[in-house]
Order: structure tokens, then sequence, then C-alpha cells
């Protein structure tokens, strides 16, 4: 996952801040979300314009800054609908150890991205639902794209 920290601090972690957040959690994690949005275009000299641009910059915050999950990567569609293929997540990991207390996890990645395409992309992002097709830590996240 990163250099900086292993994938389990960034798992006890998250796990840590949504537990003490309780139940206020799905207010904020729609909050922690847009701030790290916020956090990621302030590393550009300017919000990339476009489907090619946008992915290319999220991407690499994905790689680099950002790194929660082994892999990031996001998929723009004809139909005007957005993917995000998460694998090897940090943030599903801590979900699981809240999901062991009996609590509900919280993705505020899911909620950054589209915070970060409705920015960027300058329109309406609704997130439409996610699948999990594989082990913890895999995920595809959906969108709808809206001008």
């Amino acid at each position: 996952m990163s250099e900086g920290f292993p994938k389990e601090f960034f798992a006890l972690y998250h796990a840590a801040v949504f537990e003490a957040i309780g139940d206020d959690a799905p207010k904020y994690n729609a909050k922690i979300g847009a701030l790290l949005a916020n956090a990621w275009a302030k590393r550009l000299n300017e919000l990339p314009s476009g489907h090619d641009g946008f992915k290319r910059a999220i991407e690499e915050f994905f790689k680099g800054a950002f790194r929660f999950a082994d892999t990031a990567e996001l998929t723009f569609k004809l139909d005007g609908t957005a993917e995000l293929y998460v694998k090897g997540c940090g943030v599903c990991l801590g979900n699981e150890i809240l999901r062991g207390k009996g609590k509900k996890g919280s993705c505020p990645i899911s909620q950054m991205l589209k915070s970060a395409m409705g920015k960027s992309l300058k329109g309406n992002v609704e997130l439409t639902g996610s699948e999990k097709p594989g082990p913890v830590g895999e995920c595809y996240l959906r969108y709808n794209v809206h001008k």
C-alpha cells in the first residue's frame, strides 16, 4: 500500500476514527470525503478539466500522496457513468474491524471521489452504489456524472 504507513496502521486508524465518531459517522463520512477532495485540489496548480485530465490527476494522487489501496483505477464510460476499481484497500480492512465490533463501516473515499469529480468536472455527481466481488479490500464504486 504505502511506503509511509503499513496497511494495518491505516485500517486500525480508520476504524478508531469512525468508532469514535459513533452515530454521527454518516454525516462525518461525507464531510471527511469533501475535506480529502479539497486537500487533493490544493495540491494542483489548477483543477483538471475533462475526464482524461481528471483521471490522470486523481490516480496520481491515489498512487502517491494518498495511497489508501494497492490499486485505485478510475474509468469513465460513454453512458455518463464512472467506476472506481479498488483492490487492497486499507479503508475496507478498517471497516471489517468495525463490523467485527457490531458497527457499520464508512467509506470516505466514495465521498471524496464524488466531491472531487463534482468540482473538477463542474457537474452533479451521484454515487449509485458499490459492489464487492472479491476479498475484503476489493470493490467497485459507481457514479452517475451529469453536466
